[in-house]
């Protein structure tokens, strides 16, 4: 990392020479399970490979938050402020970040929504032209819809990975039934997160994916990745990347973050960085963007106008004796633009600043937080949270 002005540049131009990842379609009937594969398998690549990206195939908004915190199920706000619509650019969108997760990391995984009819039809064809391999998953009271899929895949020429057969929880124990060139298994749906119940059909499926990885992107970042969860008490010192932090603050004036890591990981390094030399300029890597890096501005609604209009309203509300800034993406999927990520200096500004107890909520990407943490640190912010949806709580970072 030379100097300043430069290092972006560098690695973006260094990672558009690395071999394309490949694309996994996870394709089955709705309700089949391939969510739930999904969460399990992204838990064991991730301890496994440094980079892999997991897509939903469809505006659902969800993400990880109804696997790790199922309670939000029935919560009609929580399903108000994710929950998209199709748009006319959802599927240019997601075939957008299909493109770039396979530039910018070692495996990508995207989990299709289960109707295959006249009506989505030319959708699902356009995604699956972005993938490289399929798996299907299925239940065995619906083998039609999943031969269906299967066909489907087969006729765009992806190749199978193999068949994963979902059974109800608490059923018949998982098995291997077959490990040759297409690899079947069952597993069992609705299962905690911490339930070691589907690790055996699990485990050499994900071996065959982390053979499919490709080695990942040269982009230069601190790390946020921890060999196991992170802890209220990892803020302090920036999961051990405080010191590292630092001395890109002060050698270069850059600090790039990255990696698996919650939204208040990034924000306990973007303080660090802050901490040390305010004038940095942060960078928070997203492979899903087709310049990788977004940089976090001094503060938004600061810069020029280019932020695409009427796409995302900042709100402050009350919360006991916390003041919470409150994002909501107005788009039908709740997707930002890559004309957003590139843009965010000229992202909403706060009708005030409120300067004791603050809290960040709300759906967005990782840098939407990091905006709007910068803004409230330099203009002296106490006590700054952000909302978990897995801990169903705000998380106090400073």
């Amino acid at each position: 990392m030379a100097d300043a002005g430069r290092t972006p540049a560098i690695t973006m131009e260094r990672a558009h020479e690395q071999p394309k990842a490949s694309c996994i379609a996870v394709i089955g009937p709705a309700n089949a399970g391939k969510t739930t594969l999904l969460h399990q398998l992204d838990e064991t690549l991730k301890s496994r490979l440094d980079s892999v990206l997991v897509l939903k195939g469809n505006p659902d908004g969800t993400g990880r938050y109804l696997y790790h915190a199922p309670g939000l199920r029935n919560d009609p706000d929580f399903k108000r402020s994710v929950k998209g619509k199709w748009g006319d650019g959802t599927i240019d969108r997601i075939c957008e970040w299909i493109t770039h997760g396979r530039s910018n990391l070692a495996l990508a995984l995207l989990d299709f929504g289960g109707r295959h009819d006249d009506q989505t039809a030319a959708g699902n064809a356009q995604m699956l032209q972005c993938c490289s391999h399929y798996l299907v998953v299925s239940r065995d009271s619906d083998p039609a819809g999943a031969a269906l899929w299967d066909e489907v895949a087969r006729s765009h020429g992806l190749k199978k990975i193999g068949w994963m057969r979902s059974l109800p929880k608490g059923s018949a124990a998982p098995a291997v039934r077959s490990s040759g060139e297409a690899f079947e298994a069952t597993f069992q749906v609705d299962v905690e997160p911490s339930d070691p119940v589907n690790d055996h059909s699990r485990n050499p499926l994900a071996d065959i994916l982390v053979g499919l990885s490709c080695p990942p992107n040269l982009t230069a970042y601190v790390n946020l990745k921890r060999p196991s969860d992170w802890r209220i008490e990892d803020i302090a010192d920036a999961g051990g990347n405080k010191s590292k932090i630092a001395e890109l603050a002060l050698r270069t004036g850059v600090v790039v973050l990255g990696g698996a890591a919650p939204v208040w990981a990034y924000l306990a390094g973007l303080k660090s960085a802050l901490d040390t030399r305010p004038d940095t300029r942060v960078f928070f890597f997203d492979p899903r963007q087709p310049e990788r890096l977004v940089e976090i501005p001094a503060a938004p609604g600061r810069g020029p106008s280019d932020f695409p209009p009427d796409s995302l309203r900042v709100s402050w509300r009350r919360e006991g004796d916390r003041s919470v800034l409150q994002f909501e993406v107005l788009t039908p999927d709740k997707f930002l633009s890559p004309t957003a990520a590139q843009n965010m200096a000229g992202a909403p500004y706060p009708s005030s600043a409120p300067l004791a107890e603050v809290g960040l909520s709300g759906a967005g990407p990782t840098w939407l937080f990091g905006v709007y943490a910068r803004w409230l640190i330099n203009a002296g912010a106490v006590r700054l949270a952000s909302w978990d949806g897995r801990m169903q709580d705000f998380v106090q970072i400073w």
